[in-house]
């Protein structure tokens, strides 16, 4: 095989490989939809989260509200009562007067 044969055959194989990568590629719509809702759950623009009724999975849709800190508040909700105020959550551990303004936008007032 001379020089350019090589060269074709070699373009002519990085053509069919860069043709064919697209249609292997995956995308976030191939994943499984259950997979990523389990994980987190996305909160709606216009739904607010009622923080005394919220389960962990609902509370870390919330930005800024993790695993550790959703699971802080149910259980400070199940060891002291519902919440009388949106305030009281700076009670739980892992939320500051900053954090809590950060979050209230995603919150339903009670």
């Amino acid at each position: 095989m001379n020089r350019t044969t090589g060269i074709v055959a070699l373009l002519l194989s990085l053509m069919v490989a860069f043709s064919l990568a697209p249609a292997m590629a995956v995308t976030k719509a191939d994943k499984a939809p259950a997979a990523v809702e389990e994980t987190k759950k996305e909160v709606d623009a216009n739904a607010k989260i009622n923080v005394n009724t919220a389960d962990v999975a609902e509370l870390t849709g919330i930005p800024g509200i993790g695993p550790k800190t959703a699971e802080a508040i149910v259980a400070y909700r199940k060891d002291n009562g519902q919440f009388k105020s949106l305030d009281d959550l700076v009670e739980v551990k892992g939320i500051g007067p900053k954090k809590l303004e950060k979050i209230r936008p995603f919150l339903q007032n009670i």
